[in-house]
């Protein structure tokens, strides 16, 4: 089934440019999910106190129009038919009634105590699911180009980043990435992809790599044990 609620964007949601902050759409979308979760229980907290919660493995958005300050937006999310241990999430936002970005999300329903995943057909979910899927037009998962990528900075993961996950929150990343972005105050975003590889926890320090090939930028948040935190693929356009 879906479900809408209706936001507007505030001054912070903008960045210094004028262009909306990616972030702070995923922040409405992933609080649309808890409410509709609120209202058809089990919530995220019913599940957290269950030893069970949902751990993001992908975000796709594409943007199709430049939202300001102060609009009116309307977020729509639904749960996709899914199987084996993915679960599938889309949204849609709308100004005016006219649709102004689309989101798919893959998830994973992961029991905190034992260390395992929750299979589709096992998980205590009373939300329902509809086949509608959008289609973005962008890749499930990222492909880093070969060839060099250029290290941009460094992130050390702090207390405001963390959710009651224990770990950086999913709508943390695409805003951390901006952050080195070269040139970010002449550039809007019109898609992305990112890949949550494994989890940033308090205090870990991250390495931000990033490399531009075919017109698409790349990123990716190495820890110091090696291992990739996420990787992201950008398409941007210069702002006029």
């Amino acid at each position: 089934m879906k479900y809408s609620v209706k936001y507007r964007l505030t001054a912070m949601d903008i960045a210094p440019n004028g262009a909306v902050r990616p972030g702070a759409l995923l922040r409405y979308f992933q609080e649309a999910i808890n409410l509709q979760m609120h209202d058809n229980p089990p919530s995220t907290e019913d599940l957290f106190e269950r030893g069970q919660a949902f751990i993001l493995s992908r975000t796709g958005m594409k943007l199709y129009a430049d939202l300001s300050v102060y609009d009116e937006i309307e977020v729509t999310t639904w749960a996709n038919t899914s199987k084996g241990a993915t679960f599938v999430r889309s949204a849609q936002i709308f100004r005016d009634g006219v649709l102004a970005a689309d989101i798919v999300t893959t998830w994973a329903l992961v029991d905190i105590n034992e260390k395992r995943l929750i299979r589709v057909k096992d998980a205590e979910i009373g939300l329902g699911t509809l086949d509608e899927l959008p289609e973005i037009g962008i890749p499930e998962k990222v492909k880093m180009p070969d060839g060099e990528h250029v290290k941009v900075g460094e992130k050390t993961v702090v207390y405001s980043d963390i959710d009651r996950n224990d770990h950086m929150n999913n709508t943390r990343y695409v805003d951390m990435v901006c952050d080195f972005l070269p040139e970010v105050e002449n550039k809007k975003i019109r898609s992305f992809t990112i890949n949550y590889l494994t989890e940033s926890k308090l205090r870990e320090k991250l390495d931000i790599y990033h490399t531009n090939s075919d017109g698409l930028d790349y990123f990716c948040a190495v820890k110091e044990d090696g291992k990739h935190s996420l990787d992201v693929e950008m398409l941007l356009e210069n702002i006029k």
